[in-house]
């Protein structure tokens, strides 16, 4: 059978095309609709007088999201304490294994009293994420530090899970079509060439779907906690380093006040210049006007 017009290797390639963009669309609204479809409870048995009447049950599905977080905690302890509390924290994580707890890095500087700061990263497991950083604040207690900064970033990351997943379903099913096209050896070098092509492409696309997925997996699996450490006196545990944050605390609260009055200055002064000589010339016709005259002489 001889092709009217055009190859048909180049037509098969764009009705695959248009099939895995259709595709792509059937495969969202399929998981779409099983994600809100609920599986039907048991018929429920008919009471006595209540005839052919039967009762059933439909439970709403319910899908946990797919959190990513992100924890942050800063101690503040004398700075030639800082590398001892960063060695036990990694000893925390080593101790619980690499498939539990990774470092993902560690930084250090100064060692003086006043000056020492520093940083830790870690991947812990996301379900002992929280019991884990109770324990680091154990152990930064026990070595005279104590938590000044904590923080929790949530990420929901469910639709671009799913999203990830539809794609890496169509561009799968894209590959074997094309796959089958080389195969089977239909139509001219020109036309084998653009399949190769077109298969080399949607691979590519593939591969970066899988790999997107599996770092998203990676975060809901694993929590990332950010540390850090700052230098602190001494004797910042006294009274005397006490009074000093207070008085550090109230030095912060009159910056914000006199901000807050500055702004107010700032937003006033074009209508003061604008209407103030005006009002000027009005109280003074007036102080003029209730002038009192003298009455005159006889």
């Amino acid at each position: 059978m001889r092709w009217i017009t055009g190859s048909p290797m180049l037509i098969g390639l764009a009705l695959l095309s248009a099939c895995g963009q259709a595709d792509q669309q059937q495969d969202v609204a399929v998981a779409e609709e099983a994600a809100m479809e609920a599986p039907m409870a048991e018929t429920a048995a008919p009471k006595a007088g209540e005839g052919d009447a039967v009762a059933t049950t439909a439970p709403v599905a319910v899908t946990l999201p797919r959190i990513a977080y992100i924890y942050r905690v800063g101690y503040r302890l004398p700075g030639d304490a800082i590398p001892a509390l960063q060695q036990a924290h990694v000893a925390l994580c080593d101790k619980m294994g690499a498939a539990r707890c990774q470092v993902a890095g560690l930084q250090r500087s100064g060692g003086e009293a006043d000056y020492g700061n520093g940083t830790l990263k870690l991947r812990v497991e996301s379900k002992s994420a929280r019991a884990f950083l109770d324990t680091l604040n154990k152990v930064a207690s026990d070595k005279g530090g104590r938590p000044v900064d904590t923080a929790i970033e949530a990420e929901d990351v469910s639709k671009q899970m799913v999203d990830a997943e539809a794609r890496i379903r169509q561009r799968e099913l894209l590959v074997g079509r094309l796959t089958e096209i080389l195969r089977t050896r239909q139509g001219g070098v020109g036309d084998l060439v653009a399949a190769e092509r077109a298969v080399a492409e949607a691979q590519e696309e593939l591969d970066q779907a899988k790999g997107w997925l599996t770092e998203l997996r990676g975060r809901v699996a694993f929590s990332t906690i950010e540390i850090g450490y700052n230098a602190q006196a001494a004797d910042a545990g006294g009274f005397g380093a006490q009074i000093g944050d207070t008085l550090a605390d109230s030095g912060s609260l009159f910056l914000i006040g006199l901000r807050g009055l500055l702004t107010v200055l700032i937003v006033l002064a074009p209508w003061v210049l604008v209407f103030g000589p005006l009002i000027w010339l009005a109280l003074r016709w007036r102080r003029r006007r209730n002038r009192v005259v003298p009455p005159p002489s006889d």
